[in-house]
């Protein structure tokens, strides 16, 4: 199985480039279930992840992957998950985040801008009994260990 694992994940790392994705995350079943998770450093379309899906499927069927039988799965890592890679983060820029550092510190912000691997926030600070209030805060990428969008339908 962990052979079949690398075929696949190499098969789909060549094929992520050709459509300007990269994989984000990936996991394998005992079952054989592979998911592959995949973004892009632009919004993601559903028309992009099933041209994307189909070429993988067409690969497969094309490539020699002995008796064993295994299903696959290719996915976008889905709008409540961390962003886990440094280049998804650009698309959203102007958005809140909620942000726990390496240091354990948990805090919302706001992503302003971002330069080379610092990332310009707006810091939501509260006080009780004081009007919320922001501070701009400029964190290096290698400070963040997990960076989750917060989603909101104004």
């Amino acid at each position: 199985m962990k052979k079949l694992g690398e075929k696949l994940r190499s098969i789909v790392d060549a094929e992520a480039n050709n459509f300007d994705l990269f994989v984000v995350h990936h996991t394998v079943s005992p079952t054989g279930l592979f998911r592959f998770y995949v973004d892009s450093a632009e919004i993601l379309s559903m028309k992009a992840l099933a041209d994307f899906t189909r070429q993988i499927s067409t690969t497969i069927d094309e490539s020699d992957f002995g008796d064993n039988p295994f299903t696959f799965e290719i996915s976008s890592p889905g709008a409540d998950n961390p962003l886990t890679d440094i280049r998804q983060f650009p698309k959203h820029v102007g958005r809140n985040f909620e942000i726990e550092t390496t240091e354990g510190e948990i805090f919302k912000a706001k992503l302003e801008t971002i330069e080379d691997q610092l990332f310009h926030f707006q810091k939501e600070i509260k006080e009780k009994g004081r009007k919320l209030s922001y501070e701009a805060l400029i964190l290096p990428y290698s400070s963040i260990k997990q960076a989750t969008i917060i989603i909101s339908f104004k």
